[in-house]
């Protein structure tokens, strides 16, 4: 069929057309209207140590520190990816995690190591409070793991997490991209229906 054709099928049909359009954008903005107030949460870890090195024999210990940062840092990204720590990490802040699968668990913190002694962590939450809540956690748990780890390398220079004030912010769509994609979603299925429509007479 030329592009004609479909033109003119549509002409015939631009009621229908246009119902399905519009029953598409309605439907998408009832969905963004109705759903669950989030709230986006970005916090910084910074890795440090507890203590002074002495650095008497090698001018080049300062790299293989900053190496053993680096990998220390991949070790905390690693950590918020267990799903036990991550299930620690919720009940701390009173936060059930009930029917969630451990692969749901492996991905409920977005950790990225930004250089050998930052790592960043995102994550969502359904108010403040619990942004709060969930935001405390991450340290305080991090922080008795490295404890923990501590004991067993008895050195006065391991490693300490410490957490920068989290960036909260309410999620709100850019409702203006919202219709632009709906539009275009609605006359794609609308062209099809028409023409499903067309050929079932």
């Amino acid at each position: 069929m030329e592009l004609k054709e479909y033109f003119l099928i549509i002409k015939k049909q631009l009621t229908l057309f246009f119902a399905v359009i519009f029953l598409v954008i309605l439907s998408v903005f009832v969905y963004f209207l109705f759903r669950p107030i989030l709230f986006d949460i970005s916090i910084f870890l910074n890795i440090t140590r507890a203590g002074n090195q002495n650095f008497n024999e090698y001018s080049y210990d300062n790299f293989y520190r900053l190496q053993a940062d680096d990998k220390f840092a991949e070790t905390v990204v690693e950590w918020l990816k267990s799903p036990r720590i991550v299930s620690d990490i919720n009940t701390e802040a009173g936060r059930e995690m009930k029917n969630v699968s451990l692969r749901q668990l492996t991905r409920v913190f977005q950790t990225t190591k930004l250089s050998s002694q930052i790592v960043s962590v995102k994550f969502s939450a359904i108010d403040q409070k619990t942004a709060e809540k969930l935001s405390l956690s991450i340290s305080k748990i991090l922080k008795q793991k490295v404890e923990r780890l501590n004991e067993d390398q008895k050195q006065n220079d391991w490693f300490e997490i410490k957490a920068d004030v989290p960036i909260i912010i309410q999620n709100k769509p850019n409702y203006g991209i919202v219709f632009v994609v709906s539009l275009l979603v609605g006359i794609f299925l609308g062209f099809w229906v028409v023409l499903i429509k067309h050929y079932l007479k």
